[in-house]
């Protein structure tokens, strides 16, 4: 009996394995209700993507085609700090062939010393790079606020926190709806009760492993505070709320890290905009 009960103790536990390590793209899909959003842009759809790191992901343009995008946002780190940024640059021209593709940098673009050439190459590509800029989205005669603030490059909270300041001051938010891309989700406090409705992050990588029913247990080394790891961070992947901001982050895509991703599926976000009647 002692050997059965064992026996069946190991199947469950590298049943339990496999899924934790279970690597298949997840769409996950949001509605976003809101009374600024115009009559016109109902049901107007925004594919994110965030954090692929210049990996190959199986998959990825099926199921961005499939989800219909009128636009398709990447929330930085479309490539990696070392190594070549062919396959980024790639994606973004196939990406480019099924939506308009707005980007703004992750900390891992910045960092590269070639990170100009890298942007002039996704430029060529078909991004269109929101660099601390905004764009007026337009549908039948309605319009919407689409803004993007590039990474701070620093670790320095003060340099960080300046760098936000200069960059929302240049931006040009619409009078009604307005939409943020911006990268690290770490700091997204600092957006609270801003002149955007919806931001959407990524960067925390769902927290690299997620526990069941807690949620993802580290912070990327480049959001630690001083030094030190960030277990439990605030916001690692979902949907959050939080004074007159929405939130939407992104687990990611790629997986940069020598830890593997455990119970963490890569993820495709779909977002849509819902016209809600004022009350």
């Amino acid at each position: 009996m002692k050997k059965i009960i064992k026996a069946a103790a190991f199947a469950a536990g590298g049943a339990l394995l496999a899924k934790g390590l279970d690597d298949r793209l997840e769409t996950t899909s949001y509605s976003v209700y809101s009374a600024k959003i115009p009559a016109e842009f109902d049901g107007y759809r925004i594919v994110q993507i965030s954090d692929v790191h210049n990996d190959d992901v199986p998959g990825l343009i099926p199921a961005v085609q499939l989800a219909k995008p009128d636009i398709i946002v990447s929330t930085g780190d479309l490539a990696h700090d070392k190594g070549g940024y062919e396959k980024a640059v790639s994606l973004v021209g196939r990406l480019a062939e099924t939506a308009p593709v707005y980007i703004v940098s992750g900390n891992h673009e910045e960092w590269r010393g070639d990170s100009r050439e890298l942007a002039r190459a996704l430029l060529s590509a078909g991004a269109q790079p929101l660099d601390n800029k905004t764009v007026i989205l337009e549908r039948d005669g309605a319009e919407i606020g689409l803004s993007g603030i590039d990474d701070p490059f620093s670790v320095m909270s003060c340099k960080i926190r300046d760098f936000l300041d200069k960059a929302q001051a240049a931006l040009s938010p619409s009078d009604g709806y307005n939409i943020l891309l911006f990268h690290r989700a770490n700091w997204l406090d600092y957006f609270k009760d801003s002149r955007f409705d919806l931001i959407i992050s990524g960067h925390m990588h769902g927290g690299q492993v997620r526990l069941p029913y807690i949620g993802g247990v580290v912070s990327p080394r480049s959001s630690w505070m001083s030094g030190k790891p960030v277990f439990f961070p605030k916001y690692v992947g979902g949907r959050y709320t939080d004074g007159k901001s929405e939130f939407i982050v992104s687990r990611g895509l790629g997986n940069p890290m020598p830890v593997p991703r455990v119970f963490n599926r890569p993820e495709l976000v779909v977002i849509t905009l819902r016209h809600k009647e004022e009350k």
